[in-house]
Parts: structure tokens; sequence; C-alpha cells
């Protein structure tokens, strides 16, 4: 779904990344893996040392960006803006080294655009998939995620992850709940063998009621 991005910055390559969560691969340079995931209304472009690749422009909800490496002695190596306007949002993101990471955009209202950085490496047990989940909602309070009614996470807070869970590959239904209810039932879903995903739940749309969630796996 998504193509690879290519940034060359001197004599440092950057290409994208392969996309699987349970690479535990430490790249070599002083470089980074970062995906962005988009879980706002608000249009976001992701520029490599001040380079748009046009898999990187413009995500909407649900979208998410080409798996990029970054060298991170360019300052500032990421800049993010609003890809509607132009406009640059204040992205300062910590990143070292060898670092995988899912970079989520989320937000109360459109335009208010906060960042959450999570890191991507786990390795499933076997026969199994990894699988963990984001809070982008404001207004349920902490969620918890059940597949097939078994409680999978603790509860999360808005702009939190849960941790990685190992779980089987087949089809099983996933939903959210609150401590009164189900908030979401994001329906029958199932999982790549050895890979990791991160369903992640958004407000709901302009006008309408309904929370929103899609799926996204790392590099």
């Amino acid at each position: 779904m998504f193509r690879p991005s290519h940034v060359v910055v001197g004599a440092l390559v950057l290409i994208a990344a392969a996309c699987s969560d349970s690479d535990n691969v430490v790249h070599t340079l002083n470089s980074a893996t970062v995906r962005l995931v988009n879980d706002t209304d608000t249009p976001l472009s992701l520029a490599v040392v001040n380079v748009l690749d046009s898999a990187n422009a413009r995500l909407v909800f649900g979208q998410a960006s080409a798996c990029v490496f970054v060298d991170l002695s360019n300052v500032p190596a990421l800049t993010i803006t609003n890809g509607a306007t132009g406009v640059s949002i204040a992205f300062t993101p910590i990143l070292s080294a060898g670092d995988n990471v899912m970079v989520v955009a989320f937000g109360t209202t459109v335009g208010n655009v906060q960042f959450a950085s999570l890191n991507n490496r786990f390795v499933p047990a076997a026969n199994s998939a990894g699988l963990r989940f984001f809070n982008g909602v404001a207004s349920t309070g902490p969620l918890v995620m059940q597949r097939n009614g078994a409680v999978l996470t603790p509860f999360v807070g808005f702009g939190a992850a849960s941790g990685f869970v190992s779980v089987p590959i087949d089809s099983a239904s996933i939903t959210f709940s609150n401590q009164l209810s189900v908030v979401l039932d994001a329906g029958p879903m199932a999982f790549p063998l050895g890979q990791n995903s991160t369903v992640v739940v958004g407000p709901p749309a302009a006008g309408t009621d309904p929370l929103r969630s899609f799926t996204v796996q790392g590099c």
C-alpha cells in the first residue's frame, strides 16, 4: 500500500525500509527508521531534511508515510507541515541511532496536532503475530482492547499506546471498551504471521458519532 521514499543527503542514501515491525536490525551510521501515521483530520506532510517525497505528502486520516531512514546528523532531520496550508507543525522527536519508531499524529480538534513516538521492536511468540493499540480518543476515557471478548491489554489513556502482545493469526473480533461499555467494534481482524501491527483508534469524523480505527505495520 505504501511505496518507498528515497532521499539522498550527502553521501548517505536514505531508502525505504521493508515494512515489518519485528525488524530488530540496528542500522549502521547515525540513522533511525521512522513512519508517520495520521490519526487526525488535518492533512500532514513529512519531509526528510526539507525534501518532500510524494509518498509522504498530504496524508489524511488513516494513512501512513513511507518508511524512511533518517540521518540524525542533520538538524532538523524531519519536519512536518499542514499538507493543505504548508504551515509548519511543532515536531521535536527524540531519536537515537538504530531506533525504529512509529510516530502517531493525534489531537482533540482539527488543527490541534500532537505526536507520540512508539517503539516498533517486539518479537511475537512462535506462530503468532504482535499486536498493540494506540488511543487517540479524548472523549471516552481510558480504553482496553479485547479479542473475542478476552482482554488483551490494560486500560490505556488518551495519547498513549499499549505494549505489544502475541496473538493468534486467525481472524477474531477486536473490540475496545471503556469502564462502562464497548465503544468501538472493529470487527473481525487477522494479523500477519511474525509481524507486528498497531490498531490506531481515532475520534469520529466531523458531524458523526462512531469512533474510527485503522491498522498499520511499522518498518
